[in-house]
């Protein structure tokens, strides 16, 4: 399992306005996650990594806009772009009984329901209509669909996922 210090909770989307405005998705499902929050962490797509305080943010249409201090035009805020908003792990959200953080199945074995070793998990990508649970085999990638009936138990705790083989999965 991977041991992460950081939880992504927004994706830095593109300049808004001529002010040094930024359009944010939240990724998380706190719906006032940003709203106390003084400070952010970015990591840039090399994974370096900056503090940027924060000067305002509110709700806009499906995303938030937010502006740092210090940085007012959009050609400033143009290399912010495609970074992610992260908070310390200790400062994460705290999740009901039985929900777990995406990247705590990464690492994680995955199974058939009949107990055959399939693979380890990679990383998930998150799609529109589900995500997907990219699986490392002795065979190569396999990409298995979260979906109830695909996935039938995630155990962060035990590092294991059981699925099911359905046609067509596993060529």
């Amino acid at each position: 399992m991977l041991n992460a210090e950081w939880v992504n909770i927004g994706f830095i989307r593109k300049p808004h306005g001529l002010q040094g405005y930024i359009r944010v998705q939240s990724l998380s499902d706190a719906p006032n996650r940003f709203t106390d929050l003084n400070q952010i962490n970015i990591e840039f797509q090399d994974g370096h990594r900056e503090t940027l305080d924060i000067e305002t943010c509110r709700p806009d249409r499906d995303t938030l806009l937010m502006k740092f201090k210090g940085i007012d035009t959009p050609e400033e805020v143009t290399r912010l772009r495609g970074a992610y908003i992260q908070v310390p792990l200790t400062q994460a959200a705290p999740l009901p009984a039985g929900a777990f953080y995406v990247f705590e199945m990464i690492g994680s074995k995955v199974v058939s329901e009949e107990e055959k070793t399939i693979g380890v998990v990679r990383e998930v990508i998150s799609m529109p209509a589900n995500d997907i649970i990219v699986v490392d085999t002795p065979d190569g990638e396999l990409l298995v669909p979260a979906i109830q009936d695909v996935v039938l138990k995630i155990s962060p705790e035990e590092e294991r996922i059981v699925i099911r083989l359905i046609p067509g999965l596993i060529a």
